[in-house]
């Protein structure tokens, strides 16, 4: 995933709950969610890399999940 503007990004309107978008901005003011080393951003902007991680890890899950339930089959494959 890149992090440091490499990949162009496009922006998108994105709905949250007034108490989800409460709770993102006292995770930002609390410095909960990372900012890369040595950076200061805006709080949309770390809002925005919370956002695209949490994305990046729910794409890496699917991955991993679509890979056993392939390795599954070819185990169910092997056993007939």
């Amino acid at each position: 995933m890149d992090m440091f503007g490499k990949v162009p990004l496009i922006e998108m309107p994105v709905h949250v709950t007034p108490d989800q978008k409460k709770w993102l901005d006292k995770m930002v003011e609390e410095g909960r969610i990372a900012v890369p080393p040595g950076g200061t951003l805006e709080k949309g902007s770390v809002i925005s890399m919370f956002l695209r991680m949490l994305i990046h890890n729910a794409m890496e899950e699917q991955m991993r999940q679509a890979a056993l339930d392939a390795e599954d089959e070819d185990d169910d494959d092997d056993d007939d």
